[in-house]
């Protein structure tokens, strides 16, 4: 279903509940994602949850679900940027100097990458789904590189190391931006009693894809975890 409006219909409600029920994914998609979308994205992991009776995961996914989105949708955005530019993202010193402009370009012509986004068909992909694990699968529609992957992979493992989030500033990689909000996403599942492995990337010709994969056995009680907010 294509995220258009802000709040979510009664029939979409339904849909979403009867997936649960019936242990079948449910997927939504945009173009461009503004506040609005991201908010209706984040109604729909709500109503997911509570079908699932995991109401109690929301605030710690929100955030990890809002992270994740805006990573695929300036992966999307990127990929305008490099191809405009005439630069191959492929290669690691075209690479290299189009991220020394990037990050400024897509702030300061947010209107130009979103007509772009739209007409180039571009997509951000949200897909949950609940079985023996609570699946928040969220893709977008262009090929991860080797050297963005390598990047990520470096954050995820150094992350196993870290307790909170001020053990990770000395080792922010500036050249991707901050990288906090990856790391955040890692050190929370962790106080969920979840390992790195649960947060997982994958690539085809066409897609990337970032999934959090929580087996339920695996959860600890979240009343026992107090400091989730002071992350």
């Amino acid at each position: 279903m294509k995220v258009e409006s802000e709040s979510l219909s009664k029939e979409e409600i339904s849909k979403i509940r009867d997936a649960v029920k019936n242990r079948q994914p449910v997927d939504f998609y945009c173009y461009t994602l503004s506040l609005e979308q991201k908010q209706r994205f984040q109604e729909i992991l709500n109503v997911f949850l509570d079908a699932c009776n995991e109401a109690d995961l929301f605030n710690c996914l929100s955030y990890c679900l809002f992270e994740l989105l805006d990573n695929a949708s300036k992966a999307n955005a990127k990929r305008i940027f490099f191809q405009e530019q005439h630069l191959n993202i492929n290669d690691s010193k075209d690479y290299s100097n189009g991220m020394k402009n990037f990050r400024d370009n897509l702030s300061d012509n947010t209107e130009h990458y979103k007509n772009e986004l739209a007409s180039g068909k571009l997509q951000v992909h949200l897909q949950l789904s609940a079985d023996d694990v609570i699946c928040v699968s969220v893709s977008n529609n262009t090929k991860i590189t080797t050297e963005e992957y390598n990047r990520i992979q470096t954050k995820i493992q150094k992350t196993r190391a870290y307790k909170d989030v001020s053990d990770a500033f000395t080792d922010i990689d500036q050249t991707e931006g901050s990288g906090l909000g990856l790391i955040t996403i890692v050190i929370m599942l962790k106080k969920l009693g979840l390992d790195t492995n649960c947060l997982n990337f994958s690539t085809s010709d066409d897609e990337t894809i970032a999934s959090i994969i929580i087996p339920k056995e695996n959860l600890v009680d979240l009343s026992e975890v107090d400091d989730l907010d002071e992350l």
